[in-house]
């Protein structure tokens, strides 16, 4: 059963050979194909690329010269205006606008630029000749005072000498977009004026506008000065480039006349396109056509290619698979064989015919198992010889002759039985030994196992103890700290009690000198109160002098009198308090100074007991730390005795156990026929 399921765990993880040649091959042949592929692709998209390119900018040339094809016609017409001799006489001899009717050569002149627009009159809505100061226009119209030549655009053409297009406006009377093409009128390298015509533009923009570009392309004409004279959005007409909704690399290509197809956003959609001028007109024509066009040839090419390698690798694959299968059917039946061969069964029939490795692999095969057969014999006996040591008989013998490897089979064999029976031999004897040894040792570890237990019972009463006396010195040093501060405390309020009484003396000086001053006052008072009474007599006796006129007088003397005997008399009982009170004063200063006294000396000794208790606190925290470092002491002797204790315990058991398995090593030893 155990070696059915290592098989089966070999066959579930297993990969065939033929999965990996193909899968290897398949792989390189993809990788190839792939790399063959992206070149190709890369290759006809850049191919394609470049060619719709090209395809894009000759059509946007051919539209331009189109275009330039239209411009050069009417600008010949304006030129061959410019070199009519009647128009040039008509302009040397007119002398501005005041004298125009007057001017020799007017009605010829008139009838020139109105000959000139009547001869293609659905695009030249009117021709021209103009100075400075006055205009002639078909049909006959000459300028008004307040018109200015000069501030028009198409000026430029006397000012630049040139041929000059201006950008697209609407006209007044038509509302159509028209152009003016102006040239110089040159008399002897003397530029004289000008001649113009103004056209409508509507059949050069729908000439442009009905251009094909792909399906959904389209093209745009630009002015010299990039307005936009015609669009497939008539919404952005007569705008600048700049003021419509395209990406800046387009701007910057239009502005710098590269030509150079490119991509750009034109609303939010992606085109591809270029700008070509018109000739020398400086106008342009912008081509525009949506990048999903421009790349749909390319994608389908592309598309195509990719379904063609697709197809190509399924069928390179389904090829592969068929036939690596073929190549690699003899092996399957070589594991087949190869199998049975590992489950035993040597008489497997090996039916493979082949010219290449695998015929060679099977003849190999096919000797390989008759060898084996051969081998059965002495597989046989040493299975015999092994199953007998397994039941303690060690005197075996081999009677076969062993060839090959086998031969050191036998004698490994043989060397076993010999080493069995020296070693079993030897175990028996040490058993025996170790039995005796057992019994001893048991005996010696119970017995100090017990000593070890008593000893850590004394040791735990004694650690109980020094706890007890530790917790009592404990509780003594608090009691000490708590006394010492609490006599801290009671020399603080002594003290403050005895700077209070020092306050209170300096205090009763204080009120002792005040007495004293107010002594003085008092005698003031006194001395007046005399001199009041003597001044009353005498302003009696003078009244008395002065008969029933100083009556009223004399009354008022008497009043006074009496009022300085009444202060007289009051002062005296205040000088009678105010010496009870000092000698009061002078008594309780006298008490004040013994009670200072007092309390200066119970300062000292509360001080000097307050040095006492805090030598007792020391000394208590001392007896604390030694009593502390005592107890530690004890609790790792009776750790120690406690771990002894444990371990001649389990030394007990080990010996007892020990004894035992040697009795049982005594009954295995002894199954052993040596």
């Amino acid at each position: 059963m155990k070696r059915n399921s290592n098989k089966v765990k070999v066959t579930l993880g297993k990969t065939s050979i033929a999965s990996k040649i193909t899968l290897t091959l398949f792989v390189l042949c993809f990788l190839a194909l792939l790399a063959t592929g992206v070149v190709i692709g890369m290759t006809v998209n850049d191919y394609f690329t470049n060619s719709e390119k090209d395809i894009l900018n000759e059509t946007t040339k051919s539209v331009s010269n189109e275009a330039n094809a239209f411009f050069e016609r009417y600008i010949a017409i304006v030129e061959q205006m410019a070199q009519d001799k009647n128009l040039q006489n008509f302009m040397l001899n007119a002398e501005g606008r005041d004298t125009l009717l007057e001017t020799e050569g007017f009605m010829i002149a008139g009838q020139t630029v109105d000959e000139t627009q009547k001869a293609n009159p659905d695009v030249i809505l009117s021709a021209y000749v103009a100075e400075g100061d006055f205009y002639l226009v078909s049909p006959t119209v000459y300028s008004k005072e307040e018109y200015d030549v000069s501030s028009k655009d198409y000026y430029k053409a006397v000012t630049e000498k040139k041929v000059n297009i201006t950008d697209p406006y609407l006209d007044a009377i038509t509302g159509g977009i028209v152009i003016t093409i102006s040239a110089p009128v040159t008399v002897n390298n003397e530029v004289i004026g000008l001649t113009a015509v103004d056209i409508a533009i509507d059949k050069l923009t729908a000439m442009v506008g009905n251009y094909k570009l792909g399906e959904t392309g389209n093209f745009t004409l630009l002015t010299e000065n990039n307005i936009i004279a015609g669009h497939k959005d008539e919404d952005s007409l007569l705008k600048s480039i700049k003021d419509i909704d395209i990406s800046e690399n387009m701007i910057q290509s239009v502005n710098s006349r590269t030509g150079e197809v490119t991509e750009f956003t034109y609303n939010g959609e992606t085109y591809i396109g270029n700008s070509v001028e018109i000739g020398n007109t400086g106008w342009q024509i912008l081509s525009m056509l949506p990048k999903d066009e421009f790349t749909s040839h390319t994608q389908k090419i592309i598309m195509s290619i990719v379904i063609i390698f697709a197809v190509m690798i399924v069928a390179l694959l389904a090829v592969m698979t068929v036939m690596i299968k073929k190549m690699t059917k003899p092996i399957k039946k070589i594991t087949d064989i190869t199998d049975k061969l590992a489950a035993g069964e040597l008489d497997a029939e090996i039916n493979i015919k082949s010219n290449d490795e695998i015929g060679e692999l099977a003849q190999s095969i096919g000797s390989l198992t008759a060898r084996l057969k051969s081998y059965i014999a002495y597989i046989a006996e040493s299975e015999y010889v092994l199953n007998e040591m397994a039941r303690g008989n060690l005197n075996v013998e081999l009677k076969n002759d062993y060839d090959g490897e086998f031969a050191k089979l036998k004698v490994s064999l043989l060397s076993l039985s010999d080493t069995l029976k020296e070693t079993i031999g030897k175990i028996k004897e040490s058993s025996e030994s170790i039995n005796m040894n057992a019994e001893q040792v048991s005996s010696g570890a119970q017995v100090l196992a017990q000593g070890t237990t008593e000893q850590a019972s004394a040791i735990e009463e004694l650690s109980a103890e020094i706890n007890e006396i530790y917790h009592t010195i404990v509780n003594n040093a608090e009691h000490a700290v708590s006394a010492g501060n609490k006599a801290k405390e009671t020399a603080s309020e002594v003290e403050k009690g005895n700077v209070q009484m020092s306050e209170m003396l300096s205090a009763m000086d204080e009120i002792s000198k005040t007495s004293r001053e107010i002594n003085k006052i008092i005698k003031v008072i006194d001395d007046i109160a005399f001199q009041t009474n003597i001044l009353a007599l005498n302003a009696a006796v003078e009244a008395a002098r002065a008969g029933s006129a100083g009556k009223g007088f004399a009354v008022v003397a008497d009043e006074v009198r009496n009022l300085a005997g009444k202060s007289a008399e009051a002062a005296k009982q205040t000088t009678a308090l105010i010496e009870n009170s000092i000698n009061a004063i002078n008594k309780g200063t006298a008490l004040a100074d013994e009670a200072g006294k007092s309390l200066s000396g119970i300062v000292n000794k509360t001080n000097e007991t307050n040095e006492l208790i805090a030598e007792i606190a020391s000394a208590s925290s001392h007896q604390t730390v030694s009593v502390n470092q005592i107890k530690s002491g004890i609790e790792q002797i009776s750790s120690v005795v406690q771990e002894n204790a444990a371990s001649a315990e389990a030394s007990a058991a080990n010996s007892e156990e020990l004894s035992g398995q040697s009795h049982i090593l005594n009954e295995l030893v002894s199954k052993f026929n040596l």
